[in-house]
């Protein structure tokens, strides 16, 4: 889900095989495509309020909800949302054994990345860049050219 049609269609390209406006049509859709039974992982990459309240929602019982966005949003928790049983992290980054996993799936090119590079001197472009939602996919700042 995205609210970015052009980043829907990346994520086309990149090869997801469903792709949602974010909004209350997007739930409604993930409801129907889980059974009503919601989604059993939901990544929130962003972190915003908005975005961490949909995650809920689209959430199942027993699923898990993983906020890696750093937007400083809060997750309303109550009885009833997040469902019942659903774990929520918000880890930092994963294990070493998660990370050496990710890199075997990229040296298998089962990974696709999208990266836009930065020198340490364009770091304010970047923050720019990812504030007003111009980067289709991570941002990377390296010391040098």
């Amino acid at each position: 889900m995205d609210t970015d049609a052009g980043k829907l269609e990346t994520a086309k390209r990149m090869g997801a095989d469903e792709v949602l406006l974010s909004g209350e049509e997007a739930v409604t859709r993930i409801k129907d495509m889980t059974g009503q039974q919601g989604a059993q992982l939901v990544l929130d990459m962003v972190g915003l309020d908005p975005t961490l309240r949909m995650a809920a929602q689209v959430a199942r019982v027993l699923g898990h909800l993983t906020i890696v966005g750093l937007g400083g949003g809060a997750l309303p928790v109550n009885f009833a949302s997040p469902p019942h049983e659903c774990s929520v992290t918000s880890p930092y980054w994963g294990s070493i054994p998660e990370l050496m996993e990710v890199i075997t799936l990229a040296r298998q090119q089962k990974i696709k990345m999208l990266i836009e590079y930065f020198t340490l001197a364009h770091v304010n472009e970047a923050y720019r860049l990812l504030h007003d939602s111009k980067i289709q996919g991570r941002a990377v700042i390296t010391p040098h050219p």
